[in-house]
């Protein structure tokens, strides 16, 4: 089976493993071919949506005759089999040919198996891709596909967390929760809820470095401050880090002479 890698790095391999070089180096024709995958199993692109994708500034003769040789080069390359039709106007690709990896990672999504999702997802879909006079419409759909698979990437981490922490693996609870605002940096609910598992796994240090860190890129990048319930969030942490320090420590050890010592 052909494998097309669209998450985190772009890669194509055939049935043996080895790199379809031809392929990668033709960027406009290797985002045909995830465009057509990405459509899911079964299911089709219309020839006239997939020319105004691609072939904008064409007229529509040439734009069909574009498509038709880049059809053929991928068929030339990848085998007759890997592209399938729908009657004349619609295209898509076999999934019993070709598996890319982001139907994978949707169809792990959709039966909840959220390590194994996570274990797929490794990056941005399509990361670094260019295509040299595509459509904005094209761009528009990428960058949708992109927000939409790493919305579902949090998902999934967010839900291993609560799993781990009905478990009572707060150890486990804290990388996820990491996981998931590195995936979703700006979700600032998503910041408070992992300054909440550090704090119940009693990590309140760290904790406190979360918030320092997201407080100085809103300010850096948006010139903004935290939320009032971020700030209540850190206020309830440091009130407990202060109590711990305070009380536990103190008038232990006792001095030589029996008095309560000084916490250091």
């Amino acid at each position: 089976m052909i494998r097309l890698h669209t998450l985190g790095r772009i890669d194509l391999r055939d049935r043996d493993g080895k790199e379809i070089g031809s392929v990668l180096a033709q960027p406009k024709r290797l985002a045909l071919l995830a465009y057509l995958a990405l459509a899911g199993p079964g299911r089709f692109r219309r020839r006239d949506t997939v020319v105004s994708m691609f072939w904008p500034e064409q007229d529509g003769e040439r734009a069909r005759g574009a498509l038709r040789q880049g059809l053929r080069f991928l068929r030339n390359e990848l085998g007759s089999e890997v592209l399938v039709s729908r009657g004349d106007e619609e295209i898509g690709v076999d999934p019993q040919v070709l598996r890319c990896d982001s139907l994978d990672f949707e169809s792990a999504c959709d039966g909840a198996a959220w390590t194994a999702a996570l274990d797929v997802y490794a990056g941005t879909l399509l990361d670094g891709l260019f295509v040299a006079d595509a459509s904005a419409e094209f761009e528009r759909w990428l960058e949708d596909e992109r927000g939409r698979l790493r919305r579902r990437a949090v998902q999934a981490a967010w839900a291993l967390v609560e799993a781990a922490e009905r478990a009572d693996d707060r150890a486990a609870a804290v990388p996820l929760a990491r996981r998931a605002v590195e995936l979703s940096p700006d979700d600032e609910a998503g910041v408070r809820r992992l300054l909440r598992v550090l704090d119940r796994r009693g990590d309140r240090a760290g904790a406190l470095a979360v918030y320092d860190e997201f407080r100085r890129r809103l300010t850096a990048e948006y010139g903004a401050t935290p939320a009032p319930e971020t700030e209540a969030v850190i206020a309830a942490i440091r009130s407990r880090q202060e109590k711990i320090w305070e009380s536990p420590l103190q008038g232990w050890p006792p001095a030589r002479d029996g008095t309560p010592s000084e916490p250091p």
